[in-house]
């Protein structure tokens, strides 16, 4: 089996998991609340989304693209936005829905819910409750990211098809050339992390055209939102700064929390993962670290930093027995998927 095909799956899996314990909360509350940095599976505490679940358990960021995968493999790979909604809407009945939905994503789920047969054009513009409408970019968000790494896997290698997918699938739930931009990043950063003799440069670069071409695609369309908002491509540029200029690794993801953000917007979340996986290197277990303690949308963050990491550096650089731990405690197959995602190319 392809190592860099379960590396990717595990990675997303293990930083969405161990994210869930310090989502929302600052640098300072996750290192008051766990006696320090956060660096294994811990019980989410109770003022957390996550409150009542295991240690190990995933949440929507790993969750709503497992499913979507599923979707992918037996749809041999056909990526299309009504197969998101099929995705989305399989997803809306888990038990991930209630306490972990979005405001996108959730409004999404309950629209194609209450009218299946609303038109593509009736349906474009209206993902998202008009009160977020008026704050332009809240809409924008990471979730329309972190189930973007599919798409990069099953292109095996073919990075504008990678992006062209991942334009169709997050229509699907996010209508809007921001959250289009920043997927496509996290799309093609995946597709070029599964080349053998890739390096974090070139995965970096690969994610910066993801964003640049992303973005000309949803706005080369009829059916997408057009509002104010901050370019997810100029906050990358701004974290590669960042990551390079600003000493250690702390002192970068402190910067990176502190300019750009580590919240939901995806010119937030896109750009802090991909400067912490700068920082260290591309390193896999080093990156999640960081991202699971560098605070607010960490499970998110991570998810995306462990899915590029995991595909570069393949299941091994995951500890042993966290493939156990996240199939066991999520009733999933990683395993079996990443047999499935294989089977395409």
């Amino acid at each position: 089996m392809n190592k860099k095909v379960l590396g990717c799956l595990l990675g997303a899996a293990v930083g969405d998991a161990m994210g869930a314990a310090t989502e929302t909360k600052s640098t300072r509350q996750i290192e008051k609340t766990f006696g320090g940095a956060v660096r294994e599976f811990k019980t989410p505490p109770q003022d957390t989304l996550a409150r009542g679940r295991r240690a190990g358990q995933v949440t929507d960021a790993f969750s709503i693209p497992y499913i979507l995968t599923k979707h992918l493999i037996k749809e041999g790979g056909k990526a299309t936005r009504e197969l998101g909604e099929r995705a989305l809407l399989e997803w809306g009945e888990t038990e991930y829905f209630g306490p972990f939905a979005g405001m996108t994503t959730r409004n999404a789920v309950n629209r194609l819910k209450k009218d299946a047969s609303m038109s593509a054009w009736a349906y474009a513009g209206h993902l998202g409750n008009k009160l977020y409408k008026g704050h332009y970019y809240a809409l924008s968000s990471n979730g329309a990211a972190s189930k973007a790494y599919p798409e990069g896997l099953i292109s095996n290698g073919n990075m504008d098809q990678a992006i062209a997918d991942t334009v169709e699938i997050t229509m699907s739930s996010h209508d809007d050339p921001y959250s289009i931009s920043g997927a496509c990043a996290v799309a093609a950063a995946v597709s070029e992390a599964m080349r053998d003799d890739t390096s974090v440069y070139q995965i970096i670069k690969a994610a910066h055209y993801g964003s640049v071409k992303g973005e000309e695609l949803a706005r080369s369309r009829e059916d997408i939102w057009v509002y104010p908002g901050p370019s997810v491509t100029k906050r990358i540029e701004m974290a590669v700064e960042i990551a390079l200029h600003c000493g250690s690794t702390k002192d970068v993801v402190k910067e990176l929390a502190e300019r750009i953000g580590s919240g939901p917007a995806i010119s937030e979340t896109v750009p802090a993962a991909l400067g912490i996986l700068i920082a260290n290197q591309g390193d896999t277990m080093e990156s999640i670290y960081d991202a699971v303690n560098i605070g607010d949308e960490t499970s998110a963050i991570a998810c995306i930093v462990g899915a590029i990491a995991g595909a570069c550096n393949g299941a091994d650089s995951i500890p042993e027995g966290y493939l156990g731990i996240i199939e066991k405690e999520n009733h999933m197959d990683l395993t079996a998927q990443a047999e499935g995602i294989e089977a395409l190319w």
